[in-house]
């Protein structure tokens, strides 16, 4: 992976965090924790994997992929991109 895409990984990621945890309302949505973050080469595609530290990882992805539209709209006021990135949420089965 290049240092471009890293970076704009690691960038992803932490904003991802701060809306979680600032802006959604959804009190099922705070106990997430994002593992990591890959983006595709040209940007336009991210791998989101969460797990929680409470509750069903499959019922908190479900309200994070209704909640995407906000999630996109959010990242474009904080990144200022051109496109921002399709987000794709998955289950991190690292942690368990």
């Amino acid at each position: 992976m290049s240092h471009r895409v890293e970076r704009f990984s690691s960038t992803l990621k932490h904003c991802l965090a701060d809306i979680l945890i600032n802006e959604i309302n959804n009190p099922k949505l705070k106990t997430v924790v994002i593992a990591e973050v890959i983006t595709a080469h040209d940007l336009k595609k991210a791998k989101i994997f969460v797990a929680a530290t409470g509750g069903d990882v499959d019922e908190i992805i479900m309200h994070l992929t209704k909640a995407k539209g906000f999630i996109k709209r959010a990242l474009a006021k904080r990144m200022y991109l051109k496109y921002v990135p399709e987000l794709v949420f998955l289950k991190d089965e690292t942690i368990e």
